[in-house]
């Protein structure tokens, strides 16, 4: 992998690290919000989607298309989870990831 320094949406780039960690704060919150496995309640348990957002951050950052954000999260939740997946809700996940990765990568 070439690391651009030049790419601050990079997350792979050590010297991105501040704005790596605030869009993982904002891919954190809307995983909590989407919520699948109920604990968004729970403060313990505020890291529970933690293990998606640096693969994800990588997929977007390399351009994945909502459709293979959608794919990938349905995988997710029913490999890694172990639930069973409803496709109209994954989809508006990657509808609302993806968005959001637009509008982050707009603006520093």
């Amino acid at each position: 992998m070439t690391v651009n320094a030049l790419d601050e949406d990079d997350p792979g780039n050590p010297q991105n690290k501040i704005r790596t960690r605030e869009s993982q704060k904002q891919l954190r919150k809307i995983f909590m919000e989407w919520d699948l496995l109920g604990v968004s309640g729970a403060p313990e348990a505020a890291d529970e989607y933690d293990c998606m957002l640096s693969p994800l951050m990588h997929m977007l950052h390399d351009g994945a298309s909502e459709a293979k954000v959608e794919t990938w999260l349905i995988e997710e939740v029913q490999r890694h989870f172990g639930s069973r997946s409803e496709p109209q809700r994954e989809s508006r996940l990657a509808h609302q990831i993806v968005e959001w990765w637009r509008v982050r990568t707009l603006t520093p």
